[in-house]
């Protein structure tokens, strides 16, 4: 079939535009006859004898975008590529099992790795030549992918066995590499695990700029984890040294948008200066996490600052309309990476006015980008010492709040600029990072509010991607649940909801988060030929991949086995269930050759093997101590419901309406019914007895609250919601009002107060 004669939509021009994803959205219209990851590819490959063009990359990946438009958009490209190959388009993040399976021979062939990702396969699937990005033609020491394509394809004609032979030992070599941590149960190292990656961390540690390795610099939130649990374990100066030089350096650097706020991918260069431009939802997600615990075990303000600016900038430009949260911000605009983000002396003046700019730019500066001398990146002047001793500034963060109001003019203007696109799938694996994020923040930070989005956040995705039968699905974008959930999604989201369980004391985000590790023992476990546990694989049963990938060591995510292993070491101590602690062992086993080898590539999973499992119940955040505690009872926060009062009373007889009375505190108020926002909690009347009555909410007041680009409707006072009784009286059982109380400073957790009617049976 030919692209142009593909069914779908009238200006469709291959079959990506039947798909969702954004990535697969934006190649759509190539000339190009891509496939979607299916059968259907393999099948009139193996029917035609054609070789498979696999591409794998995802939606902000600047290379890709690069390659879709100089090769994929070039006519004479895509007729010999619908001429002589398969061709195969997949989103990395939608996934990642094809991508982990594929990356692994992009690596044994080439030593490198990186997006977009471009391996050919035999028709059988199997991968004998990869590279990343190929240029449109030769040059700059790469062969231009027309040269790639034609050397593959008389290879392919006249030599095929050659490349069923190279295609037969990297797929032997890929399926040794999986089966390492599986099978045979390793003994661990008998020397201390913690100080050996510890160590391993600070031989790659950057002394001179913070952070590990000398070049390209990932912000590595698995590696900064672990050195924030031995510090929450016991005092080491060396450790701690090693975590404030480097979250420092990121909260100063330009790799943090000192405008519009969050993190950038990562730094070009060493310096942390110059980044790599998109914004991802699974970075920004576990560096809240990880700061919010730098804060409160060291104190410093600036953490404090960097935490609640980052869930500022999540909530206004990554909040999804539903309630959850969307993946990722691009890295250019119009062709150009960082177009949106880059500025001159001169345009900082034309906002400012030159004094007020000068003085902003002696305390910034702007890092020149490296084929710009007039536009540069935002960042902090270093050394901040000597910052501080000439404003005569206590500490980072009072020095830049001190800019707070020129920051806001120069985001306004740059708002006026063509902005970045966004991704707007929600994966339900970096959601789970995001509420892991949000209760860390709302620990440590004693801001109850950031529960209330936690909760909406759990609450969105286990509404959207939670089958009935307890499977979970890995996206939803465009109103389309997509792919089904692999390790990742099953292990960061349990984590998440056992964290808001820790903080919040309700039963039903434990009971969701066993429900997951269920699954996972059911679908993911590798038993091993013995039936003893040996660790999880990355995707379930009934996988067509030619491997199953089984995730140990950390990158930019943490791996699926060692948030696995921290998941089930809770469950355990929960539940008590010997499958639990079976498992979690067979991880640690599993783990064992490559603990022994490289710990410090294992973050995660020495970290969880370090802290001990929270014992059986829940870690309730601490009320406030001293005077401000005094006559609270011990929940983990103030309670919503002691600023709201909430009665139940039925009207006009036994058959009559019900009517909920709430009296709120002055200065206090509740969201009204619908919320004006996604994240916000409802006001609303629950239970079965309801059984499709009709609830008649009020109209609510117009208020603006700072988090809130607009004005939301909330209740206040004394406010009163009807429970009709249609044709048969409403039973007041089982009926509660679930609701969130706010002041002009704070909001609280939600609450659920049962609803009890008030004798006599009839009022009024």
């Amino acid at each position: 079939m030919s692209p142009a004669s593909h069914p779908g939509s009238a200006s469709a021009s291959n079959r990506l535009a039947l798909e969702a994803s954004p990535y697969l959205q934006l190649h759509a219209h190539n000339p190009v006859d891509w496939y979607p990851w299916g059968p259907e590819a393999f099948e009139r490959a193996r029917a035609e004898q054609k070789l498979v063009f696999l591409s794998v990359g995802y939606s902000t990946c600047y290379w890709c975008h690069v390659m879709e438009r100089e090769v994929f958009s070039d006519p004479a490209i895509a007729a010999f590529m619908n001429a002589h190959f398969v061709s195969v388009k997949v989103d990395r993040e939608e996934r990642p099992d094809i991508d982990a399976v594929y990356m692994e021979a992009t690596r044994l062939l080439t030593h490198s790795g990186g997006w977009p990702n471009s391996v050919f396969l035999t028709p059988e699937g199997e991968p004998f030549f990869a590279g990343t990005y190929f240029p449109p033609e030769d040059g700059l020491g790469r062969p231009g992918f027309p040269r790639v394509l034609r050397s593959l394809q008389e290879a392919w004609t006249k030599e095929p066995e050659k490349i069923l032979a190279v295609a037969g030992r990297v797929t032997e070599q890929i399926r040794k590499m999986a089966l390492l941590g599986g099978g045979e149960q390793i003994l661990l190292p008998t020397g201390d695990l913690m100080r050996q990656a510890l160590d391993g961390l600070a031989r790659d540690f950057d002394a001179d700029y913070g952070g590990f390795g000398q070049s390209t610099k990932f912000p590595r939130p698995p590696s900064l984890d672990l050195l924030l649990t031995h510090l929450e374990m016991q005092e080491d100066p060396e450790v701690e040294a090693m975590l404030v030089h480097t979250l420092d350096a990121m909260a100063l650097g330009g790799i943090y948008d000192h405008l519009g706020d969050g993190f950038h991918r990562y730094s070009t260069e060493p310096t942390w200066s110059i980044p790599h431009f998109e914004k991802m939802l699974y970075d920004n997600a576990q560096l809240v996490s990880v700061y919010a615990r730098a804060f409160a075990l060291t104190e410093r303000p600036l953490y404090r600052r960097v935490v609640e600016r980052t869930l500022a900038y999540l909530d206004r430009e990554m909040s999804h309309p539903e309630g959850g949260f969307v993946s990722a911000q691009d890295a250019e605009v119009g062709g150009e990476e960082g177009a949106s983000y880059l500025w001159s002396r001169e345009e900082v003046e034309a906002v400012l006015g030159k004094e007020k700019a000068e003085e902003l730019l002696r305390v910034y500066e702007l890092a020149a980008m490296p084929d710009s001398h007039e536009h540069g990146v935002l960042r902090v002047r270093l050394p901040l010492e000597e910052q501080l001793e000439r404003t005569g500034v206590g500490d980072a963060a009072s020095l830049l709040a001190r800019f707070d109001a020129e920051r806001r003019l120069l985001l306004a203007r740059r708002e006026t600029r063509p902005q970045p696109l966004r991704d707007a799938k929600a994966l339900a694996a970096w959601n789970g990072l995001a509420i892991r994020g949000l209760v860390d923040a709302a620990r440590a930070l004693e801001r109850p509010e950031y529960l209330g989005r936690a909760e909406s956040a759990a609450e969105f995705v286990l509404a959207r991607l939670l089958g009935e039968d307890g499977t979970l699905r890995r996206s939803y974008v465009a109103g389309r649940v997509r792919e089904d959930g692999v390790l990742d999604d099953y292990a960061f989201l349990a984590d998440g909801l056992l964290a808001l369980h820790g903080a919040t004391g309700e039963a039903g985000w434990l009971a969701a988060a066993r429900g997951l590790g269920d699954v996972l023992l059911s679908r993911f476990q590798d038993t091993g030929q013995d039936g003893g546990a040996a660790a999880f694989f990355l995707t379930p049963q009934g996988s067509d991949l030619l491997v199953r990938p089984k995730p140990f060591e950390d990158n930019a995510l943490p791996a699926g086995n060692g948030v696995a292993l921290r998941v089930l070491r809770s469950l355990d101590a929960s539940f008590g269930s010997g499958d639990y602690a079976k498992a979690a062992a067979g991880i640690i086993g599993a783990a064992g050759l490559l603990l022994e080898r490289a710990p410090h590539a294992l973050p995660t999973t020495v970290a969880a093997m370090a802290r001990a499992p929270s014992s059986r119940g829940i870690e309730p955040l601490q009320a406030p101590s001293g005077s401000e505690a005094e006559g609270r009872s011990a929940r983990p926060f103030p309670s919503s419901g002691d600023h709201v009062q909430v009665r139940l009373v039925r009207k006009g007889g036994e058959r009559g309406e019900l009517a909920v009375i709430l009296t709120i505190d002055e200065g206090w108020h509740v969201n009204a019914n619908p919320a004006s926002l996604a994240y916000l909690v409802a006001t609303a009347v629950e239970g079965p007895a309801l059984g499709g009555r009709s609830v008649r909410y009020p109209e609510g007041r117009s208020y603006q609250p700072e988090f809130a680009p607009t004005a939301i409707q909330v209740y206040a006072g004394t406010v009163e919601i009807v429970v009709s009784p249609g044709e048969t009286a409403v039973s007041p059982e089982g009926l509660a009002l679930r609701f969130q109380a706010c002041s002009d400073t704070q909001c609280l957790p939600p609450h659920r107060s049962a609803l009890v009617l008030d004798p006599p049976h009839t009022t009024q």
